[in-house]
């Protein structure tokens, strides 16, 4: 978004300033009267007990050290911090994402911003050492504020994108960013620092914390913050602000490296020019010159202070161009937030609002995130570019074997971490019952719009499962976002995930149209399962995948025209769903440990499953029997519809869904619920005037051994917010159903 000097944000109102406030002001600002305060600031600091001159020899400091003091109680208590929790895999996947397949941007911004951090480069070990160094560095400042009384002062630039997105610095940076009001202290502290460093530590080059060219000069003093030597550089000719860091920082930089720590820029003296015009854009000058609050929040494993959540929207998008930022890097985070934190914690009854600021930056982490998929299904552009040269060669099965994890189930119990309570029907009062759904979704790109569907249908509301097939991860197509977590977490349901597919193309050739100049980020795609309840002992079935799939020579009902070109395969998700929360819930299902177990020794449960096109074969027809807990099936014949028994006391009932062929449900002991000749679910238009087009093709089905308290009932997938261009949002008619356990 380019910035027009002349526009300004209307700042938020504030309090008059008393008359004695703007005399003082003006008396502050009298250089005749400067020497003065010098003095009284020197006084200051004894009082405060911050020695400016160092005292401890080079031999008797340790630079190994790296100490992350704890932040306040009130603030750990409320809100357990974020660990800095990204593991080694997740950062490097991150670091390669953004270094080597960099979202594009899709409109020019006139504010200049450097996307890297100032090593660059993918060392993970050695970025992650330095994030340490100055997380202890930032604790320090903390302690130093605190000590000098400067209490208004906030992050800004990357590092507030790092707080809000993150919980911390941003995962490639290595500095962090403040704006102090005023540096008035600073200055006193720095004047009566020892200008004669290496006199105290003889063996630390002074490039590792100053710098005396013609672009920049860094000139820097040895102070003590609590009893504890650290260098606070100030800066000129490029840059009029403060740099501190910790004994630990200096000494571990090496030639070549940036000096880097904690970056103290002064409103008192002017902020650099791309941060003036912003802040003042969006109303954060006025804001921070004002009295109203600044938000400490956590920040990796210490805390920061961080401006009002919409001031820092406004910042952000003036700054960065920024509308969603949390997205980057999976996308350039440009597109408008569908469902901005901000927004959904703003009519919160919580008074607390440092409780809501933090809340509010959660859940703009949360959506955001995608460790599981960046840790454990990551695959490089480099490694998919060179797998899409070979399509067609019929290796295809080779290369699927190389794909990581690939039979790995995503499983999130936090989002309902208590669990649920099995639901009662008036049909069947001393039953428990579930009510699911099921949706081919086609992309999950309006999930969404689905999630407002689901609101206002009354046979949609309050699912106990919801079962998904088609659902994208890092899909340009579906705005390069978790589709299944992001409409998890606005529903309050746990999730299942598991990869159907590595999609090797940006999708079929309108969907390649609708992304030109966008990419994939991660390339997913597959099946879910949503629920209320604690989500367990998942498994996947998959079927090999036919040398179509990896194919650009169009194949009729399997690549689109040959404009899919995929690795993976036809799969079905299977889950156990639990009430209460255990310990002997395991999160994946042992095929190898019984081949048809009986799953006795697990809590009350219902077996569900989410199917997209697995082959009706005696293969699978074993494997469904052994994992719903039905024993063996008979050796003489493939047909058992309803005919699978619980045999485990724990077990109330199979209930399963999906898109496949019309002898699946039988094939696996299960009766088929639907009527063909009623449900029709394929394709779907969505028309204008309300109307619906619906074309006879009955699919979807679900497959139960148990009975129906309520009907199958076909929901058209339609947005008619807009009358005269309605939004079909999927190809496919959204199914319900509400069933009832055979055991009371």
């Amino acid at each position: 978004m380019d910035i027009e000097p002349e526009a300004e944000a209307p700042p938020p109102p504030l309090p008059q300033q008393p008359a004695a406030a703007r005399k003082a002001r003006r008396f502050y600002s009298n250089s005749v009267l400067r020497t003065l305060l010098f003095a009284i600031g020197f006084a200051t600091l004894s009082l405060l007990k911050l020695e400016p001159l160092a005292r401890n020899s080079a031999k008797d400091f340790n630079h190994e050290k790296i100490d992350l003091p704890t932040p306040t109680n009130s603030i750990k208590q409320q809100f357990p911090l974020s660990q800095v929790e990204l593991s080694d895999a997740v950062l490097s996947n991150l670091l390669d994402l953004k270094n080597n397949d960099p979202p594009p941007r899709q409109r020019k911004h006139v504010v200049p911003f450097n996307d890297g951090n100032h090593m660059m480069g993918n060392d993970v070990k050695a970025l992650i050492e330095i994030q340490k160094l100055v997380y202890a560095t930032l604790s320090r400042w903390n302690h130093l504020a605190e000590d000098l009384g400067i209490h208004r002062w906030v992050v800004h630039g990357g590092s507030a994108m790092g707080a809000k997105c993150f919980g911390g610095m941003n995962p490639w940076d290595d500095d962090v960013d403040l704006t102090v009001l005023d540096c008035e202290l600073l200055d006193f502290l720095w004047e009566s620092g020892e200008k004669n460093v290496s006199k105290h530590y003889p063996g630390l080059d002074e490039r590792s914390h100053s710098m005396n060219n013609r672009a920049a000069l860094w000139d820097s003093r040895l102070i003590k913050v609590r009893e504890e030597d650290m260098i606070l550089s100030r800066g000129s000719r490029c840059c009029n602000w403060y740099k501190l860091m910790s004994m630990d920082l200096v000494f571990r930089w090496k030639p070549g490296d940036a000096i880097t720590g904690v970056e103290l820029e002064c409103m008192s003296r002017g902020n650099s020019m791309r941060e003036k015009t912003c802040m003042r854009k969006s109303g954060w000058t006025h804001y921070m010159r004002g009295t109203q609050e600044l938000f400490t929040v956590p920040f990796g494993p210490t805390t920061i202070k961080a401006m009002e959540p919409n001031i820092l929207n406004r910042y952000i998008q003036f700054r960065y161009g920024k509308s969603s930022p949390c997205q980057y890097p999976f996308s350039d985070g440009e597109d408008v937030e569908k469902f901005p934190a901000a927004l959904a914690l703003a009519s919160s009854d919580d008074g607390n609002s440092t409780k809501k600021t933090i809340s509010t930056f959660r859940l703009d982490q949360d959506q955001a995130r995608m460790d599981f998929a960046l840790n454990n299904w990551y695959v490089s552009k480099s490694r998919r570019d060179k797998w899409y040269k070979l399509r067609g060669d019929k290796n295809q099965m080779e290369y699927t074997k190389q794909l990581p994890n690939l039979d790995k189930i995503e499983i999130d119990n936090s989002i309902s971490p208590n669990g649920c309570t099995w639901q009662s029907n008036s049909n069947a009062p001393s039953a428990p019952s579930i009510k699911v759904i099921g949706w081919n979704a086609e992309r999950g790109t309006h999930w969404d719009k689905f999630y407002k569907l689901i609101q206002e249908k009354v046979e949609l509301q309050k699912p106990m499962v919801i079962l998904l097939n088609e659902m994208d991860i890092g899909m340009a197509r579906s705005g390069n976002v978790h589709t299944v977590r992001r409409l998890a977490l606005q529903l309050g349901m746990n999730y299942a995930y598991g990869v159907e597919f590595l999609e090797l193309t940006r999708g079929t050739q309108e969907e390649q149209e609708a992304t030109k100049g966008r990419r994939n980020s991660m390339s997913l795609h597959g099946n879910a399962v949503l629920s209320k309840c604690m989500i367990g002992d998942a498994m996947i079935l998959r079927d090999p995948l036919p040398a179509q799939y990896f194919s650009d020579k169009p194949e009729r009902g399997i690549n689109a025209g040959g404009f899919e070109v995929r690795l993976g395969g036809r799969m079905g998700l299977f889950a156990r769903i639990f009430q209460d929360p255990s310990p002997f819930i395991p999160d994946m299902h042992n095929f190898t440990a019984d081949k048809y177990y009986i799953p006795e020794m697990l809590p009350d449960h219902f077996v569900v499953g989410n199917v997209h096109k697995l082959a009706e074969n005696t293969k699978n027809r074993e494997a469904l029997w052994s994992y719903y807990g039905f024993g063996a099936p008979a050796d003489n014949s493939t047909i058992y519809a309803g005919k699978g028994v619980d045999l485990a006391a724990s077990q109330r009932g199979v209930i399963v869904q999906g898109d496949f062929g019309p002898n699946f449900c039988a094939l696996g002991g299960l009766g088929k619920k639907n009527n063909y000749r009623i449900h029709k679910t394929f394709r779907v238009k969505c028309l204008v005037g309300g109307n619906v087009e619906i074309k006879p093709l009955s699919g979807d089905f679900f497959c139960s051994n148990m009975n129906a308290t309520r009907d199958v009932k076909v929901t058209a997938p339609c947005d008619w917010s807009n009358a005269e261009n309605p939004l079909t949002m999927a190809d496919h008619a959204i199914v319900s159903i509400e069933v009832a356990s055979n055991k009371n």
